[in-house]
């Protein structure tokens, strides 16, 4: 009985030896990754951090040869036609240098306001800006000072053609005039609706309506314009008024007013 138990332990042992040796050999299957019943749909500013708004950039000082923005210029008022942008001296100047220019030119034909209309001779072309600030002079102060002082209605300027590639005072050196950035403008007479004219070089000082006129109108560019220059100011003005709206001093806030 004991060598049979001793022969069954024996048995018992090695069946189980077996058994381990092969359960070892087999393979170990592989880990599937656990998939989700239905997919989670992504949500933008929720499943990753939301982006920084970009930085308003400023917007891009519009260089003279480029294009012009031709719906920006608009003067309650005026008529005028825009023009495109351009640089140096225009045909016949005797300067063309690429500093001269305008960013924003129109042709500045007339000023309206009810049934009055004055007019500009046709070729004068200036800046945007410089054509709004000689709109609301003749406008709102030389029209009223017509009808003050010469019982008349104004109908036109005589002037030069505003744009010049030139330098100050037509020198053949030296800084260039504002008349080279389309900013400036000269006056030489003034004509009204009864055919009267009151000019610049014959009426000026005088002790008259003509030269009160003229008096009254100076005095308003003066609050108008950074630069006015009559036949006061020096020889090369005595038959004209210069207007330009140039930056004088540090801080542009110097005027010139003769």
């Amino acid at each position: 009985m004991q060598k049979r138990d001793l022969r069954y332990g024996i048995w018992l042992t090695g069946l189980c030896l077996l058994t381990l040796s092969a359960s070892a050999a087999e393979p170990v299957p592989t880990a599937e990754p656990l998939v989700p019943s239905r997919p989670v749909p992504f949500i933008a500013g929720v499943d990753v951090p939301r982006q920084k708004p970009p930085v308003p950039s400023v917007d891009p000082v519009l260089p003279r040869q480029g294009p012009a923005s031709k719906a920006a210029c608009v003067i309650p008022g005026a008529r005028i036609v825009h023009k495109e942008p351009f640089t140096g001296g225009l045909e016949g100047s005797l300067l063309d240098d690429e500093a001269c220019g305008i960013a924003e030119p129109v042709a500045f034909r007339s000023v309206v306001e009810g049934r009055i209309e004055v007019t500009l001779p046709a070729s004068v072309i200036v800046s945007c800006d410089f054509a709004r600030t000689v709109t609301k002079w003749l406008l709102q102060d030389v029209v009223p000072a017509a009808v003050k002082h010469l019982d008349s209605e104004l109908s036109g300027i005589g002037s030069g053609p505003g744009y010049q590639c030139r330098r100050r005072n037509n020198l053949p050196d030296g800084k260039l005039s504002e008349h080279a950035l389309g900013t400036a403008l000269d006056i030489s007479h003034f004509e009204f609706r009864d055919g009267s004219r009151v000019s610049i070089r014959d009426d000026w000082s005088g002790d008259t309506a003509k030269g009160r006129f003229l008096e009254a109108i100076h005095a308003a560019a003066c609050n108008r314009f950074p630069t006015v220059l009559g036949p006061n100011a020096d020889p090369n003005h005595k038959s004209h008024i210069h207007l330009d709206t140039g930056c004088h001093g540090r801080d542009c806030t110097y005027l010139i007013c003769q």
